[in-house]
């Protein structure tokens, strides 16, 4: 198959043609010439932080609806989070939730294994029997406040060798999680625990959301992961929100907002954070937003504005996520590589509309938000979404080494 258009590579755009063999990108020149596809080429994206729930809490997401929407929003693989409910903190849950998602997923899929008070002593030998499987988790999100796996800094250095994904908020400044929580879980919490475990060992810090955390990590070495939420909501839109504005960590003042979106080609990796929770529930307080699906195509409405560029949003979506990981064959259009790609159409700017989305949630932050949904997506080679239409067959696997 050859696939011809404009395409992103690395750091320039060119008019050539894509000729794919086997899922594989076997080479990419103006000469070849085959189905061509309107607007932008882009690497289809990676969405390196997901929880899609499933197991005791598939009434608000699975394996199934989550990755569908994924597909839907131009994402090639997700890395799923191990905070379900019963959490993925065994070998014997580990490989009981790989093999549902064999059998459910629309895109590619991988999973993380927790770290819990209760197999901190043995979460190594289980990483290392899951590695034997094939599987490619990290640890984490490891969550330093949670009222049921929360850990403490020292299960932390104890492990500190593992690849380690912090959820950096330390309990002695989260007060509480009433709405709105950023009243309560206070911008300090996320600053102390980024220094602390900073001086422990250089980590991947989930959804950094200030200031001051986002420089230490840029300055002492580590990865920082940044939300589309924490670059576009502040506290202002409590307003907006209303009860719907609980996330973790939450929503901070403008001046953190706008530095994080003025500095968005220094984050290391875009991610969803992708938490969806009932209606019902957020009305209750819980803590979450969906964003797998819109994701992209919302950072695609702001390279359409000129906020940002095309270049740096492949690089936080894409490649970082697979250098990060070690997802071999992912994250660039180059030859050698997966045949993994989204086309999007500038002239087909839209706003994002709850009807069109794929979650079970049942809402999402971003109603009227303008953005670019790719009309086309190619996982590995197949066609799993041409011209706005998704295609029956699932091509999806779990990520193997």
């Amino acid at each position: 198959m050859i696939i011809e258009g404009k395409i992103l590579l690395s750091n320039r755009i060119v008019e050539a043609g894509i000729l794919i063999e086997n899922g594989i990108i076997k080479e990419i020149k103006k000469s070849l010439s085959g189905k061509k596809l309107k607007g932008l080429i882009m690497p289809a994206g990676i969405d390196a932080h997901v929880h899609l729930r499933d197991f005791e809490e598939s009434h608000k997401e699975s394996i199934d609806t989550g990755t569908l929407a994924a597909l839907n929003g131009g994402i090639c693989l997700v890395v799923d989070q191990p905070n379900t409910k019963p959490p993925v903190e065994s070998y014997e849950i580990y490989l009981k939730r790989v093999r549902e998602a064999e059998k459910k997923c629309w895109v590619d899929y991988s999973l993380n294994l927790a770290l819990t008070r209760k197999n901190a002593e043995k979460v190594e030998e289980i990483f290392e029997r899951v590695k034997k499987e094939g599987y490619n988790p990290r640890i984490g999100e490891v969550f330093l406040q949670h009222e049921s796996l929360e850990v403490g800094y020292e299960e932390i250095a104890k492990v500190k060798n593992l690849p380690l994904n912090i959820h950096a908020e330390d309990p002695e400044f989260v007060l509480g999680n009433e709405i709105p929580n950023f009243l309560y879980r206070k911008r300090k919490a996320e600053i102390v625990a980024v220094e602390k475990c900073l001086k422990i060992g250089k980590f991947y810090f989930c959804h950094i959301s200030t200031k001051e955390a986002f420089e230490m990590i840029k300055e002492r070495g580590g990865v920082a992961e940044v939300t589309p939420h924490h670059l576009l909501f502040s506290e202002k839109d409590y307003e907006k929100l209303g009860n719907f504005v609980n996330v973790n960590p939450p929503l901070r003042g403008e001046e953190d907002r706008k530095f994080l979106l003025e500095n968005f080609s220094k984050i290391d990796v875009l991610a969803s954070d992708h938490a969806p929770h009932l209606t019902e529930e957020k009305e209750e307080g819980a803590s979450g937003y969906p964003g797998v699906e819109t994701m992209y195509p919302v950072m695609m409405g702001l390279v359409f504005k000129g906020v940002i560029n095309a270049f740096d949003l492949a690089e936080k979506i894409a490649k970082n996520p697979a250098k990060t990981y070690g997802f071999e064959r992912y994250g660039e259009i180059k030859e050698g590589h997966y045949a993994n790609l989204a086309a999007f159409d500038i002239s087909e700017l839209q706003k994002v509309k709850l009807k069109n989305l794929h979650s079970k949630c049942g809402w999402t932050p971003y109603e009227n938000f303008p953005a670019i949904f790719p009309h086309s997506v190619i996982v590995r080679g197949e066609f799993v979404k041409h011209r706005g239409e998704i295609l029956d067959e699932r091509v999806g696997r779990v990520y193997r080494i």
